[in-house]
């Protein structure tokens, strides 16, 4: 008898059990059952992601030149803006914290002469790779809107250089700090918008001629880039 008992108790467990359950939930007010649903999208993201689109670079040059060895007073160089193709590819390390490099389609410069100099043309042209390293933190807590902080290191790669004033023409590449911000839109947990602003601080020497006298120029780069575009998270 008592183990027949013991038989239907142990049955009727399970059956039991779902019914508390059911009445459980059912007590739940909409509100709390609202509270603990499962946090929405956006909170994690994936391990790596890519930003396309274009650039602007905006270059605070300037120049100390020197010929034959001597000071040109108040001569400088000016370099116009110029709008390239770029791409940045990161990776997530942990949902704030990650990596990224960035490099862009080479722009092609002109180097004017500029200051005292003004008026005596084109000193050289160049085309250059401009590309960061960066570390970068992002900031939770703000669903599809995810700006973020980085700092890390700008290389500028001079992939050929053309005369103009001055003659044999040599450019060094440079490598600096660098300086970013930005932020993501997420639309959903793979596609995005971003807009990002890095600004770097490079220096670099340019060598040549000016006639038969020796030209001797250290150049202050510091440019400025912003980039915009579609964001992609695998």
């Amino acid at each position: 008898m008592i183990r027949n008992s013991l038989a239907a108790v142990v049955l009727l467990l399970p059956i039991l059990g779902a019914a508390t359950t059911r009445a459980s939930a059912a007590d739940v007010p909409a509100e709390r059952a609202l509270a603990v649903a499962p946090v929405a999208a956006f909170k994690r993201p994936p391990s790596f992601y890519v930003h396309v689109g274009i650039a602007g670079v905006i270059l605070d040059e300037g120049a100390k030149i020197n010929v034959g060895g001597n000071r040109i007073v108040g001569g400088d160089v000016e370099i116009k803006p110029q709008v390239t193709p770029a791409v940045e590819i990161g990776y997530f390390f942990t949902p704030e914290l990650a990596v990224s490099f960035t490099g862009g389609y080479p722009p092609r410069i002109k180097v004017e002469a500029a200051g005292t100099m003004d008026g005596m043309g084109l000193v050289g042209r160049s085309t250059y790779g401009p590309m960061t390293l960066t570390a970068h933190y992002h900031f939770q807590g703000f669903g599809r809107f995810q700006p973020y902080i980085g700092l890390g290191a700008a290389f500028m790669v001079v992939f050929d250089r053309k005369d103009g004033l001055m003659t044999q023409l040599e450019i060094d590449n440079a490598a600096g700090v660098a300086l970013q911000v930005g932020a993501d839109y997420m639309i959903d947990d793979h596609w995005g918008i971003f807009i990002d602003f890095k600004k770097a601080y490079l220096r670099t020497e340019a060598r040549g001629f000016l006639g038969p006298a020796p030209v001797k120029a250290d150049i202050r780069l510091d440019p400025a880039v912003v980039h915009g575009g579609v964001t992609y998270r695998f």
